[in-house]
C-alpha cells in the first residue's frame, strides 16, 4: 500500500472545497442512497476494530443522513489536513476534518468524487485513534 501524501491546504481551497461539498449534498437531484459513498471498513481493519467507519456509526446509532447532516456541516475550523489520492494524484483531494460528536473526537475524510453527476465519499467518519492535534491549521 503506497503511503497517500498529506498537505495543509491553502484556507481558501478549504472554504471552496466546503461550498463545493455543501452544494452538492444540499442538490435536489442529490440521493443519500445513491450519491454518497461511505466506506464502512478499509480492508486491513478487523470487523470487530472499533474505529471503523461501520462500528463507529453503529455506535453513534447514526445512518446515513446522519453522516449526511455531519458532512453539511463542517466548518473551516475543523479542518485537519488533506490528502492527494494515492491512487491517481489527478483526482480530487480528501479533506480530513476533526469533529466532535455527542463528546466523542470523530475522523471524517472525504471527497467529491465528481462534481458534475454529485458524489460524495466519505472514505473516514470514525473515532480518533489518536488524540486530535491541540490546535487546528484554521481553527
Amino acid at each position: 500500500m503506497s503511503k497517500s501524501t498529506k498537505i495543509i491546504s491553502l484556507k481558501e481551497d478549504v472554504e471552496a472545497f466546503l461550498h463545493d461539498l455543501i452544494s452538492v449534498l444540499n442538490s435536489p437531484d442529490f440521493d443519500i442512497d445513491k450519491d454518497l459513498d461511505i466506506l464502512p471498513k478499509k480492508k486491513a481493519e478487523s470487523p470487530i476494530d472499533p474505529y471503523t467507519t461501520a462500528n463507529t456509526m453503529l455506535e453513534l446509532d447514526f445512518d446515513r443522513k446522519d453522516v449526511w447532516h455531519q458532512l453539511i456541516s463542517l466548518d473551516i475550523s475543523e479542518y485537519l489536513e488533506t490528502f492527494i489520492d494515492d491512487k491517481d494524484p489527478s483526482w480530487p483531494p480528501f479533506f480530513a476534518f476533526a469533529k466532535s460528536i455527542k463528546n466523542r473526537d470523530v475522523y471524517i475524510k472525504a471527497k467529491i468524487r465528481d462534481r458534475v453527476n454529485g458524489k460524495v465519499f466519505c472514505v473516514s467518519f470514525h473515532f480518533a485513534r489518536h488524540p486530535f492535534p491541540d490546535t487546528l491549521p484554521y481553527a
